[in-house]
């Protein structure tokens, strides 16, 4: 049996939600409306994230030098990226923020060649960007993140998984054991139905924990 990791990247890996805040800063139209149909249930994860993205009518550049100046590393992530790689860890990354933008910064922060990405793959259009997300290999996955935690985990790997937003709540649920941000949506939302989870502000913690974790 292998460990492997999964993580969101807004507000998990990275202290800010990037695809929240360039929707606060160029939306044209009410994103918040649409994020509040999906916080209800009414629409899906994926319905959301195509909505409030055919609201960003910018061009790339523009959106990558706007959240290049707000983006910083949750402290000590780069250490948990070289402990994960010293002890053979696969670390993967999804998330359903701005592929580009993820790729973008991982690259400047020199982390790009030691991460796994699985995002929707943005198209920039007329119409606003436009995203394709990856296909279920489970069709009873809740979201993309969901699917990606059940297919390790039906090859028989250990599944630790790292996030922030109520779109993680699905792979929480589905994963082996979870970091959860601290008084994050998340948080909250794991505690309101007693599902168990470890709480971090630093990755820090994460090394330390993960190290003792039984790999089988």
């Amino acid at each position: 049996m292998n460990l492997v990791i999964l993580s969101d990247f807004d507000g998990t890996i990275v202290t800010i939600d990037t695809a929240a805040y360039a929707l606060q800063k160029f939306a044209d139209g009410d994103w918040k409306a649409v994020e509040d149909e999906f916080e209800r249930g009414e629409i899906t994860f994926e319905e959301c994230l195509r909505k409030q993205f055919t609201m960003l009518k910018v061009p790339e550049r523009k959106l990558l030098d706007e959240l290049d100046h707000v983006t910083v590393l949750r402290p000590n992530f780069g250490n948990f990226v070289q402990f994960c790689e010293e002890q053979k860890i696969p670390v993967i990354i999804v998330s359903g923020g701005l592929d580009f933008y993820i790729h973008h910064f991982l690259r400047g922060e020199g982390l790009f060649d030691h991460l796994s990405i699985r995002a929707p793959k943005a198209k920039f259009t007329i119409n606003g960007i436009q995203v394709t997300f990856p296909e279920l290999s489970d069709k009873g996955s809740v979201n993309f993140k969901d699917d990606l935690v059940r297919y390790h985990r039906k090859l028989g790997d250990r599944v630790i998984y790292v996030g922030n937003g109520l779109g993680d709540y699905p792979p929480v649920r589905s994963a082996n054991f979870s970091f959860v941000i601290k008084d994050s949506a998340l948080a909250k939302m794991c505690r309101n139905t007693d599902l168990p989870f470890k709480e971090i502000e630093d990755f820090r913690d994460a090394i330390e924990t993960v190290r003792h974790l039984p790999r089988e």
